[in-house]
Parts: structure tokens; sequence; C-alpha cells
């Protein structure tokens, strides 16, 4: 018999730091693990290490952005099975890991789950419960879209287990909508711990894991009302009252926009170099090897914003300033270090936006401050913004700035800002799909147009106001990109509505390579196309379960 236990993590208690305020880890070495898990300190541990567990989790981009309309491969090296599909199989390593770490995640949260019931009663106990019901369900519904039907495991065990049925999909999604009901009725409304699951970020994914679903041919026929009600719930009325730039500025992590969120803090990461998270390390170029000294953050240039992600934005739109870095100066991080003295900083480079880059508005630019200006070097739009494998420039594309930490140490995995999950903007534009859904294209709209509200230039408000005839699914798909980009949203959207083939045809480059010269790169061997992800081999091979391969591998 094969000792399988989802990839030889699944019969582990395992126990990952996190956050300082709350995701903390003790070595209780003179304890037996389980009497400990019992106590009131002990639970507390194990419920911070099911928070710590989706750290792992987005270690990397490749499953979220990879192969979608927004991001491309850069001049660097990048896995091109995840980026181009054709190569994907079921040996992909990106694939296998995230696999592995989602259910790593989940068996933290079925120990924690096993102990609730076992621990003294406490205040918090049953809001723990909820919190970490919440927890397992979101590690479900992130298995679910990206693999379809996964096994369902729900118990604490510590034996390696040699099975793993396959259920369905839908019985999947129906696991996931009970689950966080359960959590909903037992977390709190607020929480004086920012960080940990309240009300609103349970109805915030919610109304997403219904809009999913119902896309789906097994959907409710409430599906998207129940999602529509779920994201209105959520928003209960707020307003987007911090501008985007705020939103995102460091230091600001904790802001009322953000519902739910992956908390890092400089006190919890054990080894800046490879511990931190690594979302300010993507969606951009490399600076040039004087970056530590002076004060850049360093960039893989291995994927990068594809033309589309630039094209999509408008010259009345705040959020373009916002997403890209567009003027450096001398130092990278002076732009948060010395904010209030911009306006006295000589620019280093300066990226003129296709609204912007004929050389009367770049003269323009430079004479309205030539004493900061005159000696900057202008990179104007233009196709060689989409960075490939042959681009020799260093900074020849903009970067998305959104998740810059001057704190970081300059190398790989080093940023301790948080992860952006749920933010209140994202629940606007899930009402706003909801409503198109159910053909009330003028709520859609008034969502949407929240959004954008808050996203317009001074002045340009009446521009950027949209009305119901505006409201399609890819108008929607361009709002999110405007909003979202970098933030591990985008293959999901594609895959939800229907549209990756179709979208990443016609905006991604090296996709596009591929249809051009003759070949389908979605098509697998057996005539399918590889919508889902494979499972992985090892996964299929040490189970002893019938567990057929999905489509297309």
């Amino acid at each position: 018999m094969k000792n399988f236990n989802i990839l030889s993590l699944l019969a582990a208690v395992v126990v990952l730091a996190g956050c300082k305020d709350f995701l903390e880890e003790e070595n209780r070495s003179n304890m037996e693990a389980d009497a400990y898990y019992t106590t009131a300190e002990g639970y507390d541990k194990i419920v911070n290490a099911s928070y710590s567990s989706l750290r792992p989790v987005y270690t990397d981009p490749w499953v979220f952005a990879a192969g979608t309309d927004m991001y491309v491969e850069g001049r660097d090296a990048q896995p091109k099975g995840i980026s181009e599909y054709r190569e994907l199989n079921p040996e992909d390593t990106n694939i296998e890991d995230f696999y592995r770490r989602v259910y790593a995640g989940i068996q933290v949260c079925n120990n924690a789950l096993y102990f609730n019931e076992r621990t003294a009663p406490a205040a918090t106990l049953a809001s723990r419960k909820g919190e970490v019901q919440f927890l397992r369900a979101y590690h479900y519904f992130l298995l679910v879209q990206q693999f379809g039907g996964v096994p369902l495991v729900t118990e604490r065990f510590s034996e390696p287990v040699a099975a793993f049925p396959r259920n369905t999909a839908e019985e999947v999604y129906t696991f996931i909508v009970n689950q966080m009901n359960e959590a909903l009725e037992l977390v709190p409304e607020t929480s004086s711990e920012f960080g940990r699951v309240t009300k609103r970020a349970v109805r915030h994914y919610l109304a997403k894991v219904h809009l999913t679903r119902g896309y789906e041919s097994f959907a409710a026929p409430d599906d998207f009302a129940k999602a529509a009600q779920f994201a209105d719930a959520a928003i209960d009325g707020q307003l987007l009252t911090q501008s985007f730039e705020q939103v995102f500025f460091p230091g600001n992590e904790r802001n009322p926009e953000i519902l739910f969120s992956i908390q890092y803090d400089a006190g919890s990461v054990a080894n800046p170099q490879s511990t931190g998270n690594s979302q300010n390390y993507w969606y951009g170029p490399y600076m040039g090897g004087q970056g530590a000294a002076q004060g850049y953050p360093q960039r893989a240039y291995r994927l990068v914003p594809t033309m589309y992600t630039f094209d999509v934005f408008t010259e009345n739109d705040a959020r373009f300033d916002a997403t890209f870095m567009i003027e450096y100066y001398q130092r990278y991080y002076d732009y948060y270090d010395k904010s209030t003295e911009r306006n006295t900083l000589n620019v280093r480079f300066y990226y003129a936006p296709k609204w912007a880059n004929s050389p009367e508005a770049i003269a323009a630019w430079k004479a309205a401050n030539p004493d900061r200006r005159n000696d900057a070097q202008v990179i104007p739009y233009s196709a060689a913004w989409e960075a490939n494998n042959s681009t020799a420039l260093d900074n020849a594309t903009p970067a998305i700035k959104k998740f810059d930490d001057p704190r970081s140490v300059f190398g790989g995995a080093t940023s301790t800002r948080d992860i952006f999950l749920a933010r209140l903007a994202e629940t606007y534009l899930i009402a706003a799909e909801a409503y198109f859904k159910l053909g009330d294209n003028g709520t859609a709209a008034t969502r949407i147009n929240e959004v954008r509200r808050r996203a317009a230039k001074p002045g340009a408000e009446e521009a950027m106001r949209i009305t119901a005839a505006d409201v399609t699914i890819a108008f929607i798909l361009d709002e999110r990109a405007r909003e979202l980009a970098g933030e591990y949203h985008r293959w999901f959207d594609l895959k939800r509505t229907g549209t990756l083939m179709e979208r990443t045809r016609e905006y991604n480059r090296d996709i596009r390579n591929w249809y051009n010269r003759g070949f389908d790169p979605f098509q697998g061997q057996d005539g399918a196309y590889k919508i889902l992800r494979p499972i992985p081999a090892r996964a299929l091979l040490l189970n002893d379960a019938e567990f057929p391969q999905n489509p297309g591998y």
C-alpha cells in the first residue's frame, strides 16, 4: 500500500510563523503537542498558524497571473508551461507546489478544528472555529477554481492515508458555501485585531463563490442573486474614501478598504531574504546592478505587463500613475521616503504615457520644470514597453509600483508588506458583475461608477462615469484590470467568465504567436482544452483511489 498523504504533507501538524500581532509561533518541546493545543495558549497558536498557512500559497505569482491577458514573459526566463499552456503538464513544479501548499494549509485548519472541540471553553472559541472554517473553505475555493473536483479532506489524522477519492467540483462548491455560511454565523462583525476574519470578509467571499459557481453547469438558480446580495451586504453603504494611491502607499496596509489580507511584519519574518513575500518582485524590469546602493528594488524581469495592461487606462484615470512608477528620482524609494519633497527632486527616468508621448508633449513636460527634468531619460510609450527575451535595456518597461516596500532588503522575496486578498473596491466590482448577470445593467453601472469616481483625476469625474449601456463582460474585465493590476486575481477572472482562451489569444503576445504559427496552445494531445490545471503527477501516482486526470493532459 502506498503511503499517500497529499504529497506527504497532510499527516503533519504544520505550525508556521505569522503576523507579529497574533500570528506568532513558539517552540513547546517540553510539552506534548496534543496536550498543548488543548490549552488556551496552544489553541491560539494553531489558529494563528491557520492564517499563516496562506503565506506559502502566495509565494509565487504563476498560477494567479501567468498566461493571462495582462502579463507576459519578460526578458528573463520564466516557466513556459504555465505561461504559454502548450507545454503545461502534470509534472509542472509550479502546479505541484501550489497543490501541495494549499493542502498543507487545509490540514493545519483541520487540526485547528479538531482541537476546537477539545479545548477548554473560552469566550473566543466559537469565533475561532468560524475563522478556521472560513480559512479552510478559502483554500478549497482556490483548489476548485484551479483543478475542478478535488478530494475533500476534512478530518485530522496523524497516520498516512493511502486513498483519497476525488469529489466533484459541485460537491466542493457545496462544501465551501456551507462552511462559509457557518462561519458567517460565528465570526464577529468587527474585530479589535486587524486581520482576523470578520463577517464582511466572509460576505465578500460568499459573493465571490456564488458569482463563480453561477457560471458553472451545476450552478444554483439563485447564485447570481446571492452574489449580489452578499456583495451589497459586505459594502454596507461604505464608499471608497481614500485615493487609489493612498490605499497602496507603504505603511497604510491597515486601512478601512482592506477586508482580508495575508499579514506580514518585519518582526515575524525569520529571514527577510527568503521568507518575506515577493509581490513587489514581479511586474517590472530589472533596474541595474547598482539597485541596492541607489535605493532601487530588485525585480525579476520575468513577468511583465502586456500592452493591453498599459492600453486599458485612459488619460482621465488616476490609477495609471498610481499603478505604474512613471517618474524615478535619483533613488527609486525617494518617491516614498521624500513624498512631500517630490517637487524638488530631480527626475532620472520618465515614462511618457500614450496620451503624452509625442515629441511636443515630452518637450512640454520638460519645459514645465526644466531644472528637475531636463536631464531625465525619457522612455516614451511604444510597443517596446512590452518586454521580451530580446529586450536589452534595463528599465525598458514601467514597473507596477503598488506593492513597493521601501523597507525591503535588496534581493528576492523580501517584502514585509501585507498581501491584500479582498478590497472593498473589488466588492463593488463583484456586485457589478452579479447584477450584470442578473440583467440589471443599471445597478451594475452604479456599482462600477463608485470605483471609477474614486479613480477619476480631479475634474474628470463626469468623463469617467458610465451608463447601463456601457456594461458588458468585456468592460467589467477591463475595469477589474485597471483596479486590480498585480493583485493575484486575473487567471481566476478569465477562467470564471469563460474568456481565458479568447482574451489571451488577443492580448498575450506569446500565446498569440503560437496561434499565428498554426498551434492552439490550449489544446492537449487528447483534443481537450487546458482550462483546468493538471492534477500533479505525484498526487496521482501515490493515490490508491481512482482519480482521473483533467482534460487536456
